[in-house]
C-alpha cells in the first residue's frame, strides 16, 4: 500500500456494512484522515491493498513497532471470497517478522458480528479486557 492508495482506503473503509463509519466519523472518533494515513505508513504502519481485476477491494494495515493488527475492511460485495483472510495473513506475517511474539488487536465483543468470527476462526484470542467499547484480541507466535 503506497500512498497513491489511501483514496481507496477510505473508500473501502467507509463502505463497510459492519462497524459502518463516515470519513466524518472517522476523523472525529480515530483523528483518521488522509494526512494521518499517509505520516502513519511514512512511519511504523505498513498496509496491503487487496485487488480484484485491477480494482481495490479490499486493504488491511498493521503496526510494526506496537505489533497492532489496525485495520481489515473488505467491500461487501467481496466477502466471502477469501480476500480478507490473505490481507490478514500478510499483516500478520510482516508484524511477527518485526520480531512481536504476540500481535494484538481491537475489534467488536459482539461473536455474532463477522471481524468477532474471522479473528477466532484464524486463531486469535479474545481476552475479555475491554477497550473503549471493543475487545482486545490476541494472536501468540506458532498460534
Amino acid at each position: 500500500m503506497t500512498a497513491a492508495d489511501i483514496r481507496d482506503a477510505f473508500s473501502i473503509r467507509t463502505s463497510t456494512l459492519e462497524n459502518a463509519l463516515t470519513l466524518a466519523e472517522l476523523e472525529e472518533e480515530y483523528g483518521l484522515t488522509p494526512d494521518s494515513l499517509d505520516e502513519a505508513m511514512n512511519g511504523s504502519a505498513r498496509g496491503w491493498i487487496g485487488e480484484v481485476e485491477g480494482k481495490a477491494v479490499g486493504f488491511a494495515m498493521g503496526d510494526g513497532d506496537t505489533g497492532e493488527l489496525t485495520v481489515i475492511a473488505v467491500r461487501p460485495e467481496f466477502e466471502g471470497l477469501g480476500i480478507g483472510t490473505q490481507l490478514l495473513h500478510k499483516v500478520e506475517s510482516w508484524l511477527f517478522s518485526r520480531g512481536h511474539r504476540e500481535l494484538w488487536l481491537l475489534t467488536t465483543p459482539d461473536p455474532n458480528l463477522r471481524a468477532y468470527r474471522l479473528y477466532v476462526a484464524k486463531g486469535w484470542l479474545a481476552t475479555g479486557e475491554i477497550i473503549d467499547e471493543d475487545e482486545k484480541f490476541v494472536l501468540p507466535s506458532g498460534a
